[in-house]
């Protein structure tokens, strides 16, 4: 039964294909040895703030350089006016594991840095992941997040968020769980709850064959200036 709600949810996400579309994660901290994976994010807002749907989408690849770092490369495109498939961004991660021998929890920082074309800024940023380990399957994710823009048309101060997820594993490959997205805006000018965006909803995570996985979830806007729904399909394949 599971297997066919991700399938009807891909079917869905295709079909309802800018304003951007929230392709981030509730990352984790840790890095293997050895690891390499390609990933594959699509995420559509059917009605975004002016109307439309929304249709986003991202490639990423990442590899560990040893057991406590990794990069990644991230390239993503989005739904404008001139194009469904319009160049957003380009982005280049580190992450570095810190976390002391201890089971129940794990932690690590990851650094970003953006590029854009035209006149849209680019980005640097500092990321703070930590994870939970819980009895029963039980799992919890923080993250900690700040970022600024570099360049002429920078808007100065830091942008915050959060992030934040509970899940639990069923077994055979397969999670259930919820996520929350919390951006406050920036620094130099907080607005209030109603002005930020804060979106909530579930997720379902299960392996496909033994060398594709599926992560779906869908977002549901907690404050005013959130979008009411995001449908979110991701696909990985390890290396």
């Amino acid at each position: 039964m599971t297997r066919k709600l991700s399938v009807g949810f891909s079917i869905l996400l295709f079909v309802t294909l800018s304003h951007a579309q929230n392709t981030g994660g509730v990352f984790p901290p840790m890095v293997n040895e050895e690891h390499k994976l390609f990933q594959y994010r699509g995420v559509v807002n059917p009605d975004n703030s002016a109307g439309e749907t929304g249709f986003a989408q991202r490639f990423h690849y990442e590899e560990s350089l040893d057991g406590d770092r990794m990069w990644r490369i991230v390239g993503q495109t989005r739904k404008t006016s001139h194009s469904d498939f319009d160049f957003d961004f380009v982005q280049a991660e580190l992450f570095w594991e810190f976390s002391e021998d201890n089971p129940n929890y794990r932690t690590g920082i990851r650094f970003d840095a953006r590029l854009r074309d035209g006149v849209r800024p680019n980005q640097i940023g500092i990321n703070w992941t930590n994870q939970f380990y819980f009895n029963n399957g039980w799992q919890a994710r923080a993250l900690f997040l700040a970022s600024t823009h570099i360049g002429d048309h920078g808007a100065g101060g830091l942008n915050l968020q959060t992030r934040w997820s509970l899940s639990k594993s069923l077994g055979s490959s397969r999670t259930l769980g919820i996520e929350m997205f919390n951006d406050f805006g920036n620094s130099n000018n907080i607005g209030s709850l109603e002005e930020q965006k804060h979106t909530l909803g579930p997720i379902y995570s299960s392996s496909l064959t033994s060398n594709w996985s599926i992560f779906s979830g869908i977002l549901f806007g907690a404050s005013e200036a959130a979008p009411d729904t995001e449908f979110r399909l991701w696909l990985t394949h390890p290396m």
